[in-house]
């Protein structure tokens, strides 16, 4: 069996559901980081994506690829880490998303969790690459020290739970050679 499925199961003992659905379910919103329960900020817009909630400045167009900034954190310090993150990005009009719970959280670290979303907590959605270098400076610095899992698709920044990556900031795909339909990043020249 893929072990990836497990998680699946908690939903119920009969059938499967997906995990980030019990998490915004009726009555489950004193699992959620307190964040996740806070009113949007005027200018700002949110919304839910599988295990994400996402915030952005209303007036923000993101670039469809570039640098993002992802941040990790044990569950312990979670919630301070987010609470930091949230601050400056709010502060700093810099769209990014978060998963919204210590359960899913621990979802993504456990043992058998799928290792491309593993030990990513928060993504940070810089504009361009001058903003990309100074936002992930600034964290860096705010949560130098603190512990987080290691990413394993990314670069560390710093000494902490910051790291990056170049990648899609919009899902799209291409056929590869095989004809198997590909998550896909524009080359040099636009090129999918």
């Amino acid at each position: 069996m893929n072990k990836g499925y497990a998680v699946f199961c908690d939903a119920d003992r009969h059938f499967y559901d997906a995990p980030h659905r019990l998490v915004f379910a009726e009555g489950a919103g004193d699992s959620l980081y307190r964040a996740a329960t806070l009113p949007v900020p005027e200018g700002w817009t949110s919304h839910r994506t599988g295990d994400w909630l996402a915030l952005r400045p209303l007036d923000h167009t993101l670039p469809s690829q570039g640098w993002k900034i992802h941040v990790s954190a044990c569950l312990d310090d979670a919630e301070e880490i987010l609470d930091t993150v949230r601050s400056y990005c709010l502060g700093q009009d810099v769209a990014f998303k978060f998963v919204p719970s210590r359960y899913l959280l621990h979802q993504r670290n456990a043992k058998y969790a799928d290792r491309s979303a593993s030990g990513k907590f928060i993504t940070v959605y810089p504009a361009d690459d001058e903003q990309c270098e100074r936002v992930a400076g600034d964290l860096a610095s705010l949560l130098e020290g603190r512990p987080g899992p290691y990413i394993l698709s990314d670069l560390r920044w710093g000494a902490g739970p910051v790291h990056l990556r170049y990648g899609s900031f919009t899902l799209r795909h291409c056929y590869d050679e095989h004809g198997e339909l590909r998550p896909a990043v524009e080359d040099g020249s636009g090129t999918l």
